[in-house]
């Protein structure tokens, strides 16, 4: 057989010249790919069809660490080696293709998703564009836990991880190489050690921080490099052994597939069993024989695997979108419909986008052209996820909130508003700035997700009161609307709602407080329906007794230029049953206390009426009526 190039894999690089690297090819390689994105593709089509088949990821690391590595060493030595050749590599194998996706599934996402989600695309599209959507989704939460339809750009994690890797990998390698080249593997090995300890701790003490992080996710990779160090240096000569070890390498990936869960302490030490199980079939050799070459050599294996990277790319975002737009429809139709786009599009984009990107990109003459189309896919898609982010949630940081907030119709004639609160505040974001340029009104943004924008009855106030309090000092706005979780505010300490009211007025022609909504009892999502639950829910007692207590507090503060707007009956009957969606069937709650943009909009008309009234009359607004009391 004479040499052929090492072929792609989902995560790998692989597009070298034959000149370059002259590594021999296994088909079995690309069967192992197969496995592992057929893994991960039916874990996430049906969880408990495949439990563990999440794991493929780290098949993947392995495989990567193993390619890259004797691609690496075969250009040291013939020195052959550049940062630009590599770098050109990568972005021919992966670029192409990603940014594909990319572009179709904020597309998508446009037309399918709300304005919150829409906006949460947005920053994810940006993260992933940067390589540090790992490091946003460590920000977001638990991976087996998040409102994963909402998450089109979820798998790209793994993607960051490598890409992150292959940031440092390269001249870390050369340097060991040029400088203690005989200690080549004990190097490597010592840091694949000190990455997998340093996973097994942080699994049980920060499991989050342990799954999307490089410094504990390394490992997995390098062990794919030290056995491709082995493999260079010491070929094995025993194929029989090696032969026997491939179908033991199998029997672990096939038991880890099954024996780890969701719910296990993940990854940990419970990663070696696939490791482990990868490195034993791959062994330190380029040609193998017996059954388990054989089964993962089956042409329809190998056809899988070159493909794996497209279907890496493009099965997580068609499942969430099938998942969230049709979440009322039986699951054989959800079923077939992403079966049916999965096998339509990443035929589709291999042939015409991936493997067609990869040729281009990667001629030796091209090496500009490259360059320039990542900087161009930079320049773009990093400020469209921006601006997606911006224009679809507003809410403030607390930094903002220091310089004024997010100021819009900077220019408005007609008047000043401000927005103050948490996330309940937030969520009114895109209604206030609708509201702002209906009315001709400067509107100042000061609500901070997870903010805390009331004063404390005693002790040391909370940094956003102080900073907000003091824009509010400052611009002497006509309307302040200030929404909270009051329920949470004001449970310990009921005294904060008087004295930020007090502080306010004196600051305020009007301060207009929205009440909170019913709260959506545990289980009541779009997950929930697709496993057979059905509107309408019930908001759990005690939650409904302490929210309407904290409401009813609200109310005591009317008049005197202070408007309560009661929204109790735009998401509730009297007997406590909540509406999950307007009549246009767009879902109203975001999640399970916050309000989607199609909630908020229901708002909208209370609150306008409310300030248009206030703002007509230079008297007393105790005469404007509590919105739900006509």
């Amino acid at each position: 057989m004479s040499p052929r190039i090492i072929p792609e894999s989902p995560c790998t690089d692989g597009t070298v010249s034959a000149s370059a690297s002259a590594v021999q090819y296994r088909p079995a390689i690309d069967g192992l790919r197969a496995v592992a994105v057929l893994a991960v593709f039916f874990f996430h089509l049906k969880h408990n069809w495949l439990p563990g088949g999440f794991v493929g990821v780290d098949i993947f690391f392995v495989i990567s660490g193993y390619l890259i590595t004797s691609i690496l060493l075969r250009e040291y030595e013939r020195k052959s080696f550049s940062l630009g050749k590599f770098y050109q590599r990568r972005i021919a194998r992966l670029f192409p293709a990603l940014f594909t996706v990319a572009l179709v599934t904020i597309a998508a996402a446009y037309f399918i998703y709300s304005a919150q989600d829409f906006a949460s695309a947005g920053a994810s599209l940006t993260a992933v564009t940067l390589s540090i959507a790992n490091l946003k989704l460590l920000a977001q939460g638990n991976y087996f836990k998040l409102s994963i339809d909402a998450q089109p750009f979820l798998h790209c994690w793994s993607l960051s991880v490598e890409e992150q890797f292959y940031m440092l990998f390269p001249i870390t390698l050369l340097f060991v190489y040029l400088k203690a080249n005989k200690y080549r593997t004990s190097i490597l090995a010592v840091l694949c050690g000190i990455s997998l300890s340093a996973c097994v701790v942080l699994t049980h003490f920060r499991p989050q921080w342990a799954f999307y992080l490089l410094p504990t996710r390394a490992w997995e990779l390098l062990a794919g490099s030290i056995l491709a160090n082995i493999s260079e240096r010491r070929p094995a000569s025993n194929h029989r052994l090696w032969a026997s070890l491939s179908i033991v390498g199998l029997v672990l990936i096939f038991i880890s597939l099954f024996v780890i869960t969701e719910r296990s302490a993940f990854p940990g030490y419970l990663a070696i069993l696939p490791v482990l199980g990868t490195v034993c079939f791959i062994g330190p050799h380029r040609l193998s024989s017996g059954l388990g070459e054989t089964l993962l050599s089956w042409s329809p294996m190998v056809i899988v695997g070159r493909m794996s990277y497209s279907l890496y790319l493009w099965h997580w975002p068609i499942f969430s979108f099938v998942d969230y737009r049709f979440y009322l429809a039986s699951p054989l139709f959800r079923l077939a419909l992403k079966l049916a786009l999965s096998l339509t599009v990443v035929p589709l984009c291999f042939f015409l986008i991936e493997k067609r990107g990869r040729v281009f990109f990667n001629a030796p003459p091209r090496r500009h052209i490259a360059f320039a189309f990542l900087g161009c896919a930079l320049l773009f898609f990093v400020p469209l996820g921006i601006a997606v982010r911006k224009t679809n949630y507003v809410d403030a940081q607390i930094k903002d909130v220091a310089k004024g907030g997010l100021v819009f119709n900077q220019s408005a004639k007609g008047g000043s508003m401000v927005l103050m609160g948490d996330s309940n505040g937030a969520m009114y974001g895109i209604v206030a700035k609708e509201i702002a340029r209906d009315l001709g009104l400067r509107l100042n943004v000061l609500s901070v997700t997870a903010g805390e924008p009331l004063p404390r009855s005693s002790g040391q106030q909370p940094q956003l009161w102080l900073d907000s309090i003091a824009v509010v000092k400052r611009e002497n706005p006509d309307i302040l609307i200030l929404a909270c979780n009051w329920q949470d505010k004001l449970q310990d300490d009921k005294a904060r709602l008087g004295i930020a009211i007090e502080d306010l007025k004196q600051h305020s022609r009007y301060v207009v407080l929205i009440t909170q909504p019913p709260e959506l009892p545990e289980g009541a999502n779009r997950e929930a329906i697709r496993n057979g639950s059905r509107p309408p829910f019930i908001e759990e007692p005690k939650e409904r007794a302490a929210r309407l207590a904290s409401n009813a507090l609200l109310k005591t503060v009317s008049g005197n230029h202070v408007i309560v707007i009661d929204i109790e009956h735009l998401f509730a009957t009297d007997d406590g049953k909540i509406f999950f969606s307007d009549s246009q069937g767009r879902e109203i709650y975001q999640d399970r206390n916050h309000l989607s943009a199609a909630g908020a909009e229901l708002v909208r008309s209370s609150v306008s009426r409310a300030i248009s009234a206030s703002l007509s009359q230079p008297g007393n607004a105790s005469n404007v009526p509590l919105a739900g009391s006509q």
